[in-house]
């Protein structure tokens, strides 16, 4: 009887230890987030996001499409700004593409970035306003 008890223990902790190996870690104190301000006003405090690199490329991103953001920056040399999208963040919603719509600075280095600048979009409250917004968003990768 104890040899079938014993047997049943093992193997439930093995299968906890194999669920628990392909599952994702839990990031290291209460996980990754970043800071957004839209016109100098602080959007809601921490957003969760992830921080993902493919090649030279990062990628910042809050995990809900709803609402959130999404930051591309190159990393070939200092980090500039690509790509800042932002969906209902403060009440605004607009993006940044380099070249083509506002304009963004990318200062820090090892994950921990801040990104400043301007987007083009509109608030909230008048949709059918164009507005430009200053933003500034402040991560730790």
């Amino acid at each position: 009887m104890e040899t079938r008890h014993l047997a049943a223990v093992i193997a439930a902790g093995g299968a906890v230890l194999a669920l628990t190996a392909c599952s994702s870690p839990e990031p290291a104190l209460g996980g990754t987030t970043a800071t957004v301000a839209i016109d100098g006003n602080d959007a809601g405090g921490a957003f969760p996001v992830t921080c993902e690199q493919t090649g030279f490329t990062w990628y910042i991103q809050t995990p809900g499409k709803d609402k959130g953001f999404t930051a591309v920056l190159a990393m070939d040399g200092p980090p500039k700004a690509q790509s800042v999208e932002f969906r209902d963040i403060g009440g605004f919603s607009g993006n940044f593409w380099q070249g083509n719509i506002g304009e963004a600075q990318v200062t820090g280095q090892q994950g921990r970035y801040t990104i400043t600048g301007t987007a083009d979009g509109n608030f909230t409250g008048t949709p059918s306003d164009a507005a430009t917004a200053k933003f500034r968003i402040q991560t730790n990768c």
